[in-house]
């Protein structure tokens, strides 16, 4: 998987067109968003085709039944399309997985993790960073 040449004004332009939207379980959670970032800067899919969930019962299974927890399913997910970087080496365009209650996934500007709430999105800054993937530069 790698960055399309113009990637970080299509980050810019999909967070723009993102702004509002409102998180939905299956349409518009975490890891659908991040997916739907990570296809604005690259034109490709994270997210396994035969993954589906509609509601967070149903997604809590996803997680399990595909990774175990929400890192481990992203770690397998991302095995040989992108790579995992330190968290203090975090730059815009990454994907990021945290934790505040439960397991989250995120994208970074490189300063704050960006998220869907049902305000719309979220920025966050000195979350408790586990895991961050790098996609390759084209």
């Amino acid at each position: 998987m790698m960055k399309l040449d113009n990637w970080q004004y299509k980050f810019d332009m999909f967070l723009d067109k993102a702004y509002c939207k409102e998180f939905a379980w299956g349409s518009w959670d975490c890891c659908k968003f991040a997916d739907a970032c990570i296809q604005a800067m690259t034109g490709e899919s994270l997210i396994p085709k035969a993954l589906h969930w509609t509601d967070e019962d149903s997604a809590l299974k996803s997680i399990k039944k595909y990774g175990g927890t929400l890192n481990e399913s992203i770690k397998k997910a991302c095995k040989g399309k992108l790579e995992e970087v330190a968290p203090a080496k975090m730059m815009k365009g990454d994907l990021v997985v945290y934790k505040e209650i439960t397991e989250l996934v995120g994208m970074t500007d490189g300063m704050k993790i960006i998220g869907p709430t049902d305000g719309g999105l979220t920025f966050k800054q000195n979350a408790h960073v586990l895991s961050v993937w790098r996609i390759a530069n084209g």
